[in-house]
């Protein structure tokens, strides 16, 4: 299973210590949505994970950078994520 962090104004976040309800529910959306695109993807070549991370000045403003073994497990996971 990939592994995902999230990151605000250079602060890594737990999503299930935030107290404001509509942002724990934002970001329980973007964690469904990316488990269902990624799943379990893994390297066909190492058996490795990714690791996604969620960037952003806010919670409605994140981009995402993805990193891996390889370059193969990176486009496979970028690949998912933007289908």
């Amino acid at each position: 299973m990939f592994e995902l962090t999230f990151e605000v104004n250079g602060k890594r976040v737990d999503p299930s210590h935030i107290g404001d309800v509509i942002e724990k529910a934002m970001l329980q959306k973007v964690t469904d949505h990316i488990t269902q695109r990624v799943g379990s993807v893994t390297c066909p070549e190492h058996g490795s994970s990714a690791r996604i991370t969620a960037k952003g000045s806010s919670i409605s403003d994140l981009s995402f950078t993805v990193s891996g073994c390889c370059q193969k497990l990176i486009d496979a996971v970028q690949s998912k994520l933007s289908s």
